[in-house]
């Protein structure tokens, strides 16, 4: 289980992600090369590794951004997945 003292620091990073997806969805954010620079300083801001690819709609169009973030403070089998849609954010802790 993550300690209560580690949950803050990854509802941000979350938050972050979200907000920074939801716009890149929108096309009001830069091209995706400036996005994942973005993804790599909040891995070194956070002390995170951050994994995250992009999901197409049925009109093969980005309509999600989802992924993973894990960390040397999760238990090594632990996971934060998450899915981005411009509308909502959806977050699980993951247990491989």
């Amino acid at each position: 289980m993550i300690a209560s003292s580690n949950v803050r620091p990854y509802t941000h990073l979350i938050n972050l992600v979200a907000q920074r997806s939801s716009l890149l969805l929108g096309g009001t954010a830069s091209g995706s090369q400036e996005y994942m620079d973005w993804v790599h300083s909040l891995e070194q801001d956070f002390g995170v590794q951050i994994e995250v690819r992009t999901i197409m709609g049925p009109d093969n169009r980005p309509s999600a951004i989802g992924g993973t973030i894990s960390s040397g403070t999760m238990p090594a089998d632990c996971q934060l997945a998450f899915t981005v849609d411009g509308h909502e954010t959806r977050c699980a802790v993951r247990y491989c």
